[in-house]
């Protein structure tokens, strides 16, 4: 942006200079008849319409490029977490919301304390159908680290868990 402001002053510098040129030029002793100053104002104006166009351009190209280059160095910089080990929890409750969504709680059966409660907004299907009271449902840890696959004792994938970190990245809170 920097550079836009700088190159923008010296644009209008050269202008407001080949606009005072002819006076200039008659208060010097240099002899410009109208002819030939409407010549000089008129070809430098071709050079400024011509010229500026192309230099806004290029400026916003480096700019967006600048933007761009901050923008990967910030998601560089951020910190990921990667989803990790976690205990199999058990169902405790699958139940439905008050708005017609589904809900799921589970708990670690050694540690009470942690728990989690998985909830679905109102839709056709039945996401909590694999879920049962009583099964011990396993945490599988993303190739990527983006979250867990939850799976029922027989294996089968009964849902995905995203980390706080991927729904960040994808830009919503709502899954």
């Amino acid at each position: 942006m920097k550079h836009l402001i700088k190159s923008s002053a010296l644009a209008f510098a050269i202008v407001a200079t080949l606009g005072l040129a002819p006076s200039q030029a008659r208060a010097d002793g240099f002899n410009v008849n109208g002819s030939q100053a409407s010549v000089l104002i008129t070809g430098s104006s071709v050079v400024m319409v011509v010229s500026g166009p192309i230099f806004l351009s290029a400026a916003g190209v480096r700019g967006a490029a600048d933007m761009s280059k901050e923008s990967k160095e910030r998601r560089e910089e951020k910190r990921r977490i990667s989803a990790g080990p976690l205990p199999d929890l058990e169902v405790k409750s699958v139940g439905t919301a008050e708005d017609g969504g589904r809900r799921v709680v589970l708990e670690d059966p050694t540690n009470p304390e942690n728990h989690a409660t998985l909830q679905w907004p109102k839709r056709e299907d039945d996401p909590a159908a694999g879920f049962s009271v009583g099964s011990k449902i396993a945490f599988q840890a993303s190739p990527q680290g983006a979250g867990w696959m939850l799976r029922n004792p027989e294996g089968a994938a009964l849902a995905f868990v995203p980390t706080i970190e991927a729904v960040d990245e994808s830009r919503t809170r709502t899954l």
